[in-house]
C-alpha cells in the first residue's frame, strides 16, 4: 500500500515539472512571436559628448517597410527631426540631416511589426555638446597691385616768346646801318631847316 502511495506522489511530481517545462515553452514561444525592440542606438539613458548622425531601432523581427515614424524631441518636447525609418533587415534607421542640440532629447518611435501590429516606445538620451557649426567657405579680396606714380618727363616743351614790332635786337646788321643812316639823315634835316629858319628871321 504504502509503495502505490509513493508511485502516485512521483507521478505528481512528474506531471508537475512538465506542466512548469511546457509553461516556460509556452511563453518562450509567445515572446517570440511578438516582435519588440531589443537595442537602439543611441541607446536608452546614453550620454553622448557629440549628436548622432543616425538613429537606429533593432528588433527581434524584421518590421514592415511601412508605417514606421520615427522623431527626436527636446526637453521641452519640440520637435527637433522627424521622418520615416528605412527599414534595413530587422533595423529601422533615420538619417539625421539636422545636428541634435546639446541637452535631454528623446527618441519617439512607432513601427508596423512584422504582423502588421503598431508597437511604439520612448528612448531617452542625452548630447552633451552640440555639432561643430561649418564653416562658411570663404574667398581672399583680389589685391591689386598699387600704381605707381609717373615721373614727369625732364625735357620740357618750350616756347619761343613772339618777337615784338619795334624790337630790332634781332634783325640783320646791314638792317641796323640802314636804320641808323636814316635817322643820322632825319637829324640833319631837322637842323638845315633850323638854321634856315633862323636865317630867314634876322633878315
Amino acid at each position: 500500500m504504502t509503495t502505490i502511495v509513493a508511485a502516485r506522489r512521483r507521478a505528481r511530481s512528474t506531471a508537475l515539472v512538465l506542466l512548469v517545462l511546457l509553461g516556460t515553452i509556452g511563453l518562450g514561444t509567445a515572446a517570440q512571436a511578438h516582435d519588440m525592440l531589443v537595442a537602439s542606438d543611441p541607446a536608452e539613458g546614453a550620454v553622448l559628448e557629440a549628436p548622432p548622425e543616425s538613429i537606429t531601432l533593432s528588433f527581434n523581427n524584421p518590421p514592415l517597410e511601412v508605417g514606421s515614424a520615427i522623431t527626436v524631441v527636446d526637453a521641452d518636447g519640440t520637435t527637433v527631426v522627424e521622418g520615416e525609418g528605412t527599414v534595413e533587415g530587422t533595423d529601422v534607421v533615420l538619417a539625421l540631416d539636422t545636428a541634435l542640440p546639446a541637452g535631454p532629447l528623446e527618441v519617439r518611435w512607432r513601427v508596423a511589426s512584422s504582423d502588421g501590429h503598431p508597437i511604439d516606445g520612448v528612448i531617452p538620451f542625452e548630447v552633451t555638446a552640440p555639432a561643430e557649426p561649418t564653416e562658411p567657405a570663404t574667398t581672399e579680396p583680389a589685391t591689386t597691385e598699387p600704381t605707381e606714380p609717373t615721373e614727369p618727363t625732364s625735357e620740357t616743351v618750350t616756347s619761343e616768346p613772339a618777337e615784338t614790332v619795334g624790337d630790332v635786337s634781332g634783325l640783320p646788321t646791314a638792317a641796323k646801318v640802314a636804320i641808323a643812316v636814316a635817322a643820322l639823315g632825319a637829324v640833319a634835316a631837322l637842323i638845315v631847316l633850323i638854321v634856315k629858319r633862323q636865317r630867314t628871321d634876322r633878315l
